[in-house]
């Protein structure tokens, strides 16, 4: 089993929601998270970093030959809002 965590430092979606409909004003939105990579490796799991698509593209081969659970932590600065995609209606007509 291999998880990939998207790591931007956030609750992404919520920090959005609360910039978009309070004027840009936050609470409770932002996380320090923990070092995924050495917190997964001691649970016994095999564990990478992957700074760039790059990295992610070479590690993804090792990660799936592993035989113990596998933990790709993936940080990026900002989550993209995927809203205006699956909202119905906004770019393409519901259904």
């Amino acid at each position: 089993m291999v998880a990939i965590v998207f790591a931007d430092g956030a609750f992404g979606n919520v920090r959005r929601m609360q910039e978009n409909l309070y004027d840009g004003r936050t609470i409770a939105s932002d996380l320090t998270n923990p070092d995924f990579v050495a917190l997964a490796e001691s649970f016994g799991c095999a564990a990478y970093r992957a700074e760039t698509p790059e990295d992610l593209a070479k590690v993804l081969p090792t990660a799936f030959k592993q035989t113990v659970p596998v933990v790709i932590e993936v940080p990026f600065p900002k989550t993209p809002d995927p809203w205006p995609i699956i909202i119905p209606g906004r770019n393409r007509p519901a259904r």
